[in-house]
């Protein structure tokens, strides 16, 4: 299952000591600047991949944090950058150790 979320930038000291908890570590959720992603707004857009319970399980743990999830156009838009960044990464990888 992917998840996106966004949050503002008054957000990310909160965001930041929540993803340092253990749970989040071994998630390993992508943070980039929304503005950087092709969203027009300030702030940051989180991207989770993950089997379904654990991402049921994340959706539990920020519901109470200052992450929002986005949805319909907007969660398709980050959610296509997301996959074209992580494939660019991987062809990258290849070409070197291809």
């Amino acid at each position: 299952m992917e998840l996106v979320y966004t949050y503002g930038l008054d957000s990310e000291k909160a965001m930041k000591k929540l993803l340092e908890e253990e749970f989040f570590k071994r998630v390993g959720p992508t943070v980039r600047e929304c503005r950087n992603m092709g969203l027009d707004q300030d702030g940051f857009c989180m991207y989770i991949k993950a089997r379904d319970e654990v991402a049921e399980e994340a959706k539990v743990l920020l519901t109470e944090s200052p992450a929002k999830p986005l949805e319909g156009e907007s969660s398709d838009k980050l959610l296509k950058a997301f996959r074209d960044e992580a494939e660019a990464a991987e062809a990258g990888m290849g070409a070197m150790f291809g």
